[in-house]
């Protein structure tokens, strides 16, 4: 069968049905630029679901170009290579989380401003733990990026904390949310046995060790597995606020 131009295909791909019903006609009527940016769009979303789907191997050009039922070349004009598309992927990510935490409703505690963030960087972790794994420790620079970088150093900024140390509690707040979603997204995409195996550890092992040896790690090895990656990641994104909290009032005049 031969290969779907990329016209067809970002127009059946692109997850909007005027689009797919349209077909080639509607991309034609388009711009270069806009052609191009719906393409790429449906390469994303593909992006999207090979890795879900297959896991962090599956995420190939050649498999990207199988799922779209083009030629790898048409990607290749997409996006220079892997790492480009890497990070349009993460901009898709950045912008849902955008997206989901909205405006800034006036008055809003700074606090409650990051605290919706750190949610909502939870709950798409938690839709994609695949992305997440492959994106985490990326910056894209991009336009998603770059709003959400406003959104939280303005509010570090409201908290009083002066340009040097919001910088840093901003990096503190970022750094900590996102390696603990890469941590739980790891985690979730263990095959079953792997990850009951990893989850008991506490009361196989921890729970039987010699008393005289490690008497605080036995008594505490039932609560140790009881602790949920959830639980770890709130209570650290409340540590991190805490903490910044602290430094702002410290500054404040008395």
């Amino acid at each position: 069968m031969a290969k779907k131009t990329a016209a067809a295909t970002a127009a059946e791909r692109s997850g909007d049905e005027g689009t797919a019903r349209s077909g080639e006609g509607a991309t034609a009527r388009l711009g270069r630029r806009e052609r191009r940016e719906l393409r790429q769009e449906a390469a994303v979303g593909a992006a999207f679901r090979l890795a879900e789907r297959e896991g962090l191997a599956g995420l190939s050009m050649r498999r990207l170009g199988q799922e779209l039922d083009v030629d790898v070349t048409v990607l290749y004009r997409l996006f220079r290579d892997k790492d480009e598309l890497l990070l349009a992927v993460a901009e898709r990510t950045i912008r849902t989380i955008v997206d989901e935490v909205g405006e800034v409703p006036e008055g809003e505690a700074w606090q409650d401003t990051l605290r919706r963030v750190a949610r909502s960087t939870w709950d798409v972790q938690t839709r994609c733990p695949a992305i997440t794994s492959l994106t985490f420790a990326r910056t894209t620079g991009g336009p998603a990026e770059q709003r959400l970088v406003e959104l939280q150093l303005s509010a570090f900024a409201r908290s009083g904390l002066p340009p040097a140390l919001a910088a840093l509690h901003y990096r503190v707040f970022v750094d900590t949310t996102l390696g603990l979603c890469a941590h739980a997204a790891a985690l979730g995409s263990l095959d079953p046995e792997v990850r009951e195996k990893d989850e008991t550890t506490w009361v196989r092992v921890y729970a039987h060790l010699p008393e005289d040896a490690h008497p605080v790690t036995r008594a505490h090895a039932e609560e140790l597995g009881a602790v949920t990656p959830k639980a770890v990641y709130d209570t650290a994104v409340e540590a991190a606020l805490a903490s910044a909290e602290r430094v702002a009032a410290g500054l404040s005049p008395r």
